[in-house]
């Protein structure tokens, strides 16, 4: 297949409408559990289809005009028939086996392989800044990577959404335990189930950031304001759709837009990457503790915290040291026997 140069408007496109199909996951999500859903054909779906047909036009006007495609996108194209055959295959699987609600809607393998073409196509932007980073130093000429990485990320919330929010606010406190009432080991149980799995989930999250970052700069030297944009964006879509009644949209922004500044700050200053480890394994730490400290303190002045201080600071230490462990895999290089 014929390559040509990198085309700028062609990236946007094909970024822009990433986002629109990635957020669109969420939008049904939503829908599944505020509206009542009853077949295959809603305006909720049809969101993310209809991205799906503007980004096939916008790859389908460019091959006829052009007769081939930019650097990069040969392999995001395998996008389009992933996601076409998956979208086939989940009107098929909500035909004989109903619409899923709740976490099976996530775990379902149709829409599982739906998240995968999406991941292809979104790839393509990212690819093709990173084979022009030499020329790519604006954050005009960046973004449509960004934006490859908020749909990447999206994604990513979209299919661990039960992995989201820590719950450390006191409108999720489990019930309190009364040693006179005959539910009191019920009620212990379930308060140490919440918080183990709070503190696992404050982990994960953390470790989402960093790899997402570390990736990122040992990669490309992103321009200031770059992570931030990636945050708020990546991360305001997941938020947005599982906040109901409780502060957790403020509060993910507010992560969101501290962590990047800190990354935005770092990377500016210190350009960390593989090869300079100590700055790296600097950056790896400084993001995720930002982010969670930040969702703790927050959350203290939203609505309260339940989690006592030795559960607060204990997690918001683990997010620090899974960013460090990450920093070890990413400078790690096999030795000369």
């Amino acid at each position: 297949m014929p390559v040509r140069q990198r085309s700028l408007a062609f990236d946007y496109a094909v970024a822009i409408a990433s986002v629109w199909i990635s957020s669109g996951f969420f939008l049904d999500a939503w829908a599944h559990g505020h509206v009542p859903i009853e077949g295959f054909f809603t305006p909720y779906h049809g969101v993310f289809y209809s991205g799906m047909f503007a980004m096939i036009a916008v790859l389908a006007i460019y091959w006829l005009r052009y007769r081939a495609l930019p650097p990069g996108y040969r392999l995001a194209i395998l996008g389009i028939p992933i996601f076409l055959l998956a979208g086939v295959g989940d009107l098929l699987w909500h035909l004989m086996l109903g619409i899923e609600e709740g976490v099976d809607a996530l775990l379902s393998p149709t829409h599982q392989a739906l998240g995968l073409g999406i991941f292809f196509l979104a790839s393509g932007p990212i690819r093709s800044v990173l084979a022009d980073r030499g020329r790519s130093k604006t954050l005009l000429t960046q973004l449509p990577l960004v934006l490859g990485l908020v749909a990447w990320l999206t994604l990513l919330h979209f299919g661990t959404a039960y992995a989201f929010d820590p719950s450390a606010g006191r409108t999720n406190a489990p019930p309190i335990p009364d040693a006179a009432t005959r539910t009191y080991l019920t009620a212990l149980a379930i308060g140490y189930y919440k918080i183990s799995i709070g503190v696992l989930v404050a982990i994960f999250q953390c470790i989402v950031m960093s790899a997402f970052a570390l990736w990122t700069i040992a990669r490309i030297r992103l321009v200031p304001g770059a992570f931030t944009i990636f945050y708020l964006l990546g991360n305001a879509g997941a938020a947005a759709a599982f906040t109901n009644d409780t502060p957790l949209l403020v509060t993910t922004l507010a992560q969101s837009l501290v962590a990047g500044i800190v990354a935005d700050v770092l990377v500016a200053r210190y350009d960390p990457t593989p090869e300079s480890p100590h700055w790296y394994r600097i950056f790896a730490v400084a993001v995720p503790l930002a982010y969670m400290g930040v969702y703790l303190i927050v959350t203290t002045i939203a609505g309260g915290i339940w989690w006592d201080w030795n559960e607060s600071l204990g997690a918001w230490i683990w997010c620090g040291i899974a960013g460090f462990a990450l920093s070890l895999i990413g400078t790690a290089r096999r030795t000369p026997a």
